[in-house]
């Protein structure tokens, strides 16, 4: 009976090894496209690109921006070995102006959103989770959100992990300007990540621990497992958690939380080795505990407390901004220090009082930096400092990094050239827009000049209702073509600074009820950011959001009054933190301070005065697409005793930052408004609202496409009404 059997048990056994060899082949074939699919020169998060297999046949789907694109990727996928019939569905995008607008803003929303810019700090080359069948339609990811744009209707495509997170996409892609709908196709994954809420700010009348009060308290304790702590522009505290020997269990961390502080602890029941990983928000302090795990903490951290006995310690930080202190029972085994940090450090041993081994900061304890941190150790096994930048996403920005970021933003105008078909120079491929009636289409060499132009009658009220035809534009005496224009009903973008350096000699409520009305003077459409200057550097209290519940409850976040006053570099660093990413978007900044950058001040062994001066600065007003305007607040008369020399120095030096800021603000074609002081500033709020419901937008590509870094003179006029314009005076044509 069993030999009768065995021909057919081998028939099977051969049946199967090649429906196994097939479907391995198979396997390697969809691997091997979507490499290829990914790796096209030029494919971009607003392609979306599909393809299937059956047998020796791909099917490919899906819409790209470039024809070309279409035509490279059937290529690379015919000649591939395996293949032996190639079907190319893919659907080439119609191109226009506003969906090229629309890309590139829903970009710097969504992407820019905290909630979804952690997913670009990871690896370069971004990981699918989800895994589909071989038989299933595959989707090429190169980023976790894929934009497409047809005709104005946006579609989200991708994974994310929390449904919150898809529901931000889906809210910052209906907020960007022209769009006409958008369908949110995105999957969530799911991973075992728990995620808590913003901690109170209010003060916990149980909590009597009085350090923290003043900012939020993390506290993790792993005794066995490691600990990886990244510091994010985020809002939450998010944990992750994985072991190496099974599954995770819901039981294997605690978190308790009390006041403003919450404690996150690993007690697996088993004893199983759990590690965490924690996205920690900025400014909080952290504490960490462990016996024999690693500590990773990267970023830049307000204050953190490192406690070890003989786990490894790796640290990358910005340590331009950061202290550092170390004492340890016994130098760890391993010390690695990047040589531009060691003239700043400086290492004891074998003291008398217990053989300590230290490592301490020689920076003078009086200079002004962002952070501490300090680690307390027995036997460590390693201690790795690695330098770091501060992320460009940070909330905290240093007043050093001005120069860089002004000379970003000169060195990358947005540029772009109109040819046409056929045109030599012409690029195959390349986005097009309509313009004159016939298609021309767009490379990286064409220039967009964008102006806002505040418009009012003679009682200085704003005229609405303007379109394209009530407006002409001249540039060096020559009539520009106008392209787009906004009204004065469109939504603004608008950062308040507030200067809490010492020298604005104001006190902390007036600041706090100064935020509170520009938000509530906003219109109910305008996103409102709330910067402040501070102990020398920028604090983003709240980045742009149209919630005004939110920017209330944030306003007590800003910080004690005190600090010098790199005014210059602050007002740099503002425009560079949202604005300049929102170049086509209508963009506000508010300035609220008595202009007096401690360059204009006598120097003294503490004062900061800006890297960025003011030459340079008004240099870059020119370029940048948002109006400005400074609210000056006068200054106190000095004291009967004042020394008359002081008294004339401090008048020469306040008329000359009261002309600096009025050159500022027409230098963008903004304006200057006048204070006594900041408190009051009653009749403001409404001048300024006024002035924003009179303010268009126009844009337009210059006739003379030849940038050769001459000025170009604007001038912006009215046709057949009585009206006034206030705008830039022009800008450079680089």
């Amino acid at each position: 009976m069993l030999r009768s059997r065995l021909p057919v048990i081998a028939a099977l056994l051969v049946t199967l090894a090649g429906t196994l060899s097939a479907e391995v082949q198979e396997e390697r074939l969809i691997h091997q496209v979507e490499q290829l699919i990914a790796g096209q020169r030029g494919i971009r998060i607003y392609d979306w690109v599909g393809f299937s297999v059956r047998g020796n046949t791909v099917t490919l789907e899906g819409l790209v921006s470039r024809p070309s694109l279409k035509d490279s990727i059937e290529r690379s996928v015919g000649a591939l070995e395996a293949v032996e019939a190639v079907r190319n569905e893919i659907e080439v995008l119609p191109s226009s102006g506003d969906d090229v607008g629309i890309r590139i803003n829903a970009y710097w929303r969504i992407y820019g959103h905290p909630e979804i810019r952690r997913y670009l700090q990871r690896d370069e080359s971004f990981r699918p989770r989800l895994r589909r069948g071989a038989r299933d339609r595959q989707r090429v990811l190169l980023r976790p959100i894929h934009i497409v744009v047809k005709d104005g209707h946006l579609v989200l495509e991708g994974e994310l992990e929390q449904q919150r997170e898809k529901r931000v996409a889906e809210e910052q892609a209906n907020a960007v300007l022209g769009v006409l709908s958008v369908d949110n196709n995105i999957v969530v994954t799911g991973a075992d990540t728990e995620e808590f809420e913003p901690i109170d700010f209010e003060r916990d009348p149980w909590w009597t621990d009085s350090e923290s009060v003043t900012e939020p308290v993390l506290r993790v304790e792993n005794p066995a497992g490691g600990v990886r702590v990244q510091v994010q522009n985020t809002g939450r505290v998010r944990v992750r958690r994985k072991s190496r020997s099974r599954a995770v269990r819901p039981g294997d961390t605690k978190t308790t939380r009390l006041g403003r502080k919450m404690r996150i602890r690993a007690e697996p029941t088993d004893g199983a080795t759990i590690d965490l990983e924690i996205d920690l928000p900025y400014g909080h302090r952290l504490e960490v505990e462990t016996v024999d795990g690693p500590i990773s903490l990267q970023g830049l951290v307000r204050q953190a407390q490192l406690v070890t006995a003989i786990g490894r310690v790796e640290l990358e930080i910005p340590w331009r901004s950061v202290r550092l202190e170390v004492h340890a029972d016994q130098q760890p085994a391993t010390v690695r220090i990047p040589g531009d940090l060691r003239e700043s450090l400086q290492t004891s041993r074998q003291e008398p009082d217990g053989g300590i081994w230290t490592l301490q900061d020689l920076r003078d304890p009086r200079d002004r930096l962002y952070g501490t941190i300090r680690l307390d150790a027995r036997h460590p096994d390693a201690l790795v400092l690695r330098d770091s930048s501060i992320p460009e996403d940070s909330p905290v920005r240093m007043h050093w990094q001005a120069p860089e970021a002004l000379g970003t933003m000169l060195r990358r105008p947005f540029r772009m050239r109109l040819t046409t078909p056929g045109e030599p120079g012409a690029e195959a491929g390349s986005d097009e827009v309509e313009a004159a009636g016939e298609v021309a289409r767009f490379n990286s060499e064409v220039r967009l000049v964008q102006l806002s132009a505040s418009v009012v009658d003679g009682q200085n009220r704003p005229v609405d209702g303007l379109g394209h035809g009530d407006f002409e534009v001249t540039e060096d005496g020559v009539v520009q073509e106008i392209g787009i224009v906004q009204d004065s009903e469109a939504e603004f973008n608008l950062v308040l600074l507030l200067d809490c350096s010492t020298s604005t000699l104001i006190d902390r409520k007036a600041v706090l009820e100064a935020a509170r009305q520009f938000v509530l003077a906003a219109r109910p459409s305008d996103r409102v950011g709330i910067y402040v200057l501070s102990d020398a550097y920028l604090h983003v209290v709240s980045p742009l959001t149209a919630d005004r519940d939110s920017l209330l409850r944030t306003i007590n976040l800003i910080p004690r009054l005190s600090g010098g006053t790199p005014l210059y570099d602050a007002i740099t660093l503002s425009y560079a933190q949202e604005l300049a990413r929102r170049r086509w978007e209508r963009n506000a900044l508010i300035v609220i301070s008595d202009g007096m950058d401690n360059d204009l001040l006598p120097r003294w062994s503490r004062s900061i005065p800006s890297d960025v001066s003011f030459e340079d600065l008004l240099r870059a007003a020119a370029e940048i697409n948002s109006a400005i305007y400074p609210i000056f607040l006068e200054p106190d008369e000095p004291g009967v005793r004042t020394e008359r020399r002081w008294r004339e120095r401090l008048k020469r030096s306040t008329d000359q930052a009261r002309q600096r800021m009025r050159r500022l603000a027409e230098a963008t074609g903004g304006r200057m408004f006048r204070a006594e002081s900041i408190r009051d500033l009653d009749a403001v709020y409404g001048q300024v609202a006024e002035e924003l419901r009179s303010i268009y937008t126009l844009g337009y590509y210059p006739s003379n496409q030849e940038f050769d870094g001459a000025w170009r003179r604007i001038r912006v006029s009215v046709t057949g009404a009585d009206a006034y314009v206030r705008t830039r005076p022009g800008y450079y044509g680089w």
